[in-house]
């Protein structure tokens, strides 16, 4: 029996909640008030005390109302917060949508943005140049692509870097609320790369508030509530 993909126990991850947003500028006018508010600030469990274990190829979805954790559980497993308690393990190749735009320099090109991106997720220069003309044509993006981030819309955000992250054929997908984003056609392209990415073994973890996307991606489902697993129940 192989090892499962991802291995989670007992995960806790907490933030401070600071009442005052301080920008970049704000944060260094007002320091020592700055730094008194983080002192002061009430600590918040986002995950609580998470055990899961997924197995290669399994098709997980994440349910649960907005601020319930999964958003935070899909950043830890991706490794983009690194300091929580407990214990994460994950096997294989991860590519991640967690936001519009996430892994993008907004003032490069969508070009550029294609090799930055691949690069950032364990691909070499040389392999992202050959997958570049097959990610753009699926971006389809038209004289967009050599045209700065700054200016795209949010559904352009969302075709071109879902085109990447699934380009590079992960071991491991993780996907957050993508394919509400866009036309019917493009939500349309985005099932069927999945399906075609799953046929191949890819282990799928989905966050979605539809109920359809779930039902037709996922065999699992697994529901949150305020930071904790409260169902992990079979979706066939």
């Amino acid at each position: 029996m192989s090892e499962p993909a991802i291995e989670i126990s007992h995960l806790t991850k907490t933030f401070r909640r600071v009442q005052r947003h301080y920008g970049l500028k704000a944060m260094l006018l007002h320091l020592p008030q700055y730094i008194r508010d983080r002192s002061r600030a009430e600590p918040f469990k986002a995950l609580d005390d998470v055990s899961l274990t997924i197995n290669r190829g399994e098709r997980i979805g994440l349910a649960g109302h907005n601020g319930c954790g999964k958003t935070t559980l899909l950043s830890v497993i991706g490794g983009v917060y690194k300091r929580y308690s407990g214990s994460v393990r994950v096997r294989g190749r991860v590519s991640m949508m967690l936001a519009l735009g996430a892994g993008f320099n907004n003032q490069l090109s969508g070009r550029d943005n294609i090799l930055l991106n691949g690069i950032l997720q364990g691909r070499t220069r040389a392999e992202m140049l050959e997958l570049m003309p097959s990610i753009i044509d699926f971006a389809d993006i038209g004289q967009f692509i050599d045209a700065p981030l700054y200016q795209y819309s949010s559904g352009m955000l969302a075709r071109l870097g879902f085109s990447v992250a699934t380009a590079i054929e992960p071991d491991i997908l993780l996907v957050d609320e993508v394919m509400a984003v866009g036309d019917a056609d493009f939500r349309k392209k985005c099932a069927t790369r999945i399906d075609a990415l799953l046929s191949g073994g890819t282990t799928l973890i989905l966050v979605s508030h539809s109920a359809s996307d779930l039902k037709r991606h996922c065999r699992r489902i697994v529901t949150l509530d305020h930071g904790r697993i409260v169902s992990d129940v079979s979706n066939t």
